[in-house]
């Protein structure tokens, strides 16, 4: 019996796999599409692995302590490199549809992923400008600063966009 879920695990892995170069192929021409539009990123240091899990830990942590001013600091001061001129964020966007178990079009993945990515922004340069108040969720913003991607990662049936926005600190 143990044999048999072997097998069809090893299987799954390996149409997974599969699936996860054809995906990864869509959107590195879509990373391409959105440099041409954007700029290049050049410019932009390359953040290694460990630095962008901190990101995601620290906004993480933030959703589950909506109201810890040393979390919004913590991660104001992770997230903003006042040297650069840069703030970076990371957005989420599932690729499965949980309902139908349907994959959603990699575009619309991208995108949402893009704009959990930016609104994160909106949070982060608000605090920067306003003491780190009010707490998660109750800050609607727009942001007009530039934006790149400087990375992504397929995990699970989730997309991670991470943006570096310019921004300076007034």
């Amino acid at each position: 019996m143990n044999k048999f879920y072997l097998a069809i695990l090893v299987s799954a892995i390996i149409l997974l796999a599969g699936c996860e170069s054809k995906e990864t192929e869509e959107t590195e021409s879509l990373t391409a599409k959105q440099t041409e539009q954007t700029g290049t990123t050049a410019d932009i240091p390359k953040f290694d692995n460990d630095y962008l899990v901190s990101i995601y830990e620290a906004q993480e942590l933030i959703k589950i302590e909506q109201t810890s001013l040393e979390l919004r600091k913590k991660f104001c001061q992770q997230a903003y490199h006042p040297d650069k001129g840069l703030l970076v964020t990371m957005g989420i966007a599932r690729r499965i549809n949980p309902e139908s178990g349907q994959a959603i079009p990699v575009q619309m993945v991208e995108r949402a992923a893009k704009l959990d990515a930016m609104r994160w922004a909106g949070y982060g340069i608000h605090w920067l400008e306003s003491n780190y108040e009010p707490p998660f969720g109750q800050i609607q913003a727009n942001i007009n600063q530039q934006i790149r991607v400087i990375d992504r990662a397929n995990v699970g049936d989730s997309l991670f966009i991470f943006i570096a926005t310019n921004y300076q600190k007034n």
